[in-house]
Order: structure tokens, then C-alpha cells, then sequence
């Protein structure tokens, strides 16, 4: 996959009104994902990071005894982590599901993409990982099924899958590195009162940028983290105007932008 650097893939999706789904985590657990695998009726590609989630992995795997097609895309040796997905590996080799640990050039895999049948996609901030379901972690997902949008998700999977450059450039998906910088900065640049964000972390000084010049235009920011923002960021931020907290109840994994009430863009990308 890929991002700014040429390091990690992420995938940002923008929800305009059609019939998409909003999946909440911790709340809805694995339900709407287990639902969604067991509902394909000949085919499923996933995209994911971390995997260590068994209810997951088996229904993925049932799913190729029944002889459906499987494609899985996996971060072989995820940061910091390196063993974490060699379990999902091995029973993937076990059961003879097609699956690939790297594209090249890129350094990281770190989209979290499932496609069913290709015309439904979920866009998640989770992981398959059991910590994503079973702790308080604040995590979001979108399903949906707009055919325009599903098609151009699916065409990245084949890319990747073929190990094919990319150069997306449509604002409607964001993707790293083609063009999630540029377009979420013209996105932020556009909100008239408000962002709303969930983040991991917050580092980027070219978003921070922007988020300051918003700020000082009078466009209310609050931003909500999982850990205390540096300080350095933290106090360039405050001097601009913007409120930042750190969650004390839920450790903030959701990666999600909220425009003015009216826009949101949620995905994988930090």
C-alpha cells in the first residue's frame, strides 16, 4: 500500500447520501462484519493490518471450503509487531487462501478494506484484531454499496493485487500516497464552521498548517486523541484556537474528519 511517504496505503472514504451504514465499535462488535462474510454469494477481497481475530478468520475461511472466491491482501510483518498476523498466516496457507504480504514499492500495508461480491465495501479504522472488539477502543466503519464508489475500491484492489501503479485522483476516495494529502487539505480548507476530529495521533505539520489557518479564520476545531498530542503540536494548536483532549474513557483508534455536520471522511490514515 502506501502514504505520504511512500510507506503505508491508506484509504479515505467521503460519505455523501447514499444508503451507507455506519458500524460503531466497541458497540456493534463483530456482528456487522461476520454478517456481511457470511451474506457473500461467490466472492471476497480483504485489505487489513493487523489480523489476529479467530471468529474472523474462520468465517473467511468457510467461506473458501464453500468454494467462494478469497482474496486477501495482509501486512506480513506490521511495525513494531512483526509477529502478530503469523497465526492468520499459517491457518491462510492451511487452508489454501490466497493471500500476498506485501506491494510493491511500498513499505506497509495499513488499509482496512473488506469487499463482498464486489458491490458492497466497508471502509474501517479497525483492525481484525481481538483488541478491536473486545476493549474500549473507539472505532468506526462505513458500508456501502453506491456502485460508482464500490467500483473504484475494487479497482484499487486489483491494482494492488496485480502489483499495478496507481495514480488515483477522484476526491470522492482518498488514497495514500496518490492523493490524501492534497485532498484532505482542500477538503479542511473548505469547512465554514467547524472539524470534528477522532485521531490516533496528530504530527503532520502540513494538516496542522491548515488546521491553524482555519482556526484563526474562525472555524471552531476540536480535535480528540488517544494520547497527548507532543508538545510542540500541542502548543502551536492552542495558540491557534483549537480545542484538543484526550480521551479518558475509549483509546481513540478511529481515524475520522467531520466537516461543517454535513461532510465526514473516515479510513485508516493517522
Amino acid at each position: 500500500m502506501r502514504v505520504f511517504s511512500s510507506l503505508l496505503f491508506f484509504l479515505f472514504l467521503i460519505a455523501p447520501a447514499f444508503a451507507d451504514q455506519l458500524i460503531i465499535e466497541p458497540d456493534m462488535g463483530r456482528k456487522p462484519i461476520l454478517e456481511a462474510i457470511h451474506n457473500a454469494k461467490h466472492s471476497i477481497k480483504l485489505v487489513m493490518y493487523g489480523f489476529t481475530d479467530e471468529a474472523l478468520l474462520n468465517a473467511l475461511i468457510q467461506k473458501k471450503i464453500k468454494s467462494q472466491t478469497i482474496k486477501i491482501i495482509l501486512e506480513e510483518n506490521p511495525y513494531k509487531a512483526e509477529d502478530e498476523n503469523k497465526k492468520a498466516i499459517a491457518k491462510l496457507n492451511a487452508n489454501y487462501v490466497p493471500w500476498q504480504g506485501s506491494i510493491p514499492p511500498h513499505s506497509l500495508i495499513h488499509q482496512k478494506t473488506l469487499l463482498i461480491d464486489d458491490n458492497i465495501a466497508i471502509i474501517m479504522t479497525f483492525n481484525f484484531t481481538r483488541s478491536a472488539f473486545d476493549k474500549q477502543t473507539r472505532n468506526f466503519g462505513l458500508i456501502i454499496d453506491d456502485a460508482k464508489r464500490v467500483n473504484k475500491i475494487a479497482a484499487l484492489f486489483s491494482a494492488d493485487w496485480n502489483h499495478l501503479p496507481t495514480n488515483h485522483k477522484t476526491t470522492d476516495i482518498l488514497v495514500s500516497p496518490d492523493n490524501s494529502r492534497e485532498s484532505l487539505n482542500t477538503l479542511l480548507q473548505q469547512a465554514k464552521l467547524s472539524i470534528r476530529i477522532y485521531a490516533q495521533d496528530v504530527n503532520d505539520f502540513k494538516i496542522i498548517g491548515t488546521l491553524a489557518k482555519a482556526a484563526k479564520k474562525g472555524v471552531k476545531i476540536e480535535i480528540l486523541t488517544s494520547k497527548k498530542i507532543r508538545k510542540k503540536q500541542a502548543s502551536y494548536l492552542t495558540k491557534a484556537g483549537i480545542r484538543t483532549r484526550h480521551s479518558q474513557d475509549y483509546y481513540i483508534h478511529a481515524k475520522v474528519f467531520i466537516l461543517d455536520n454535513q461532510k465526514a471522511v473516515i479510513g485508516s490514515n493517522n
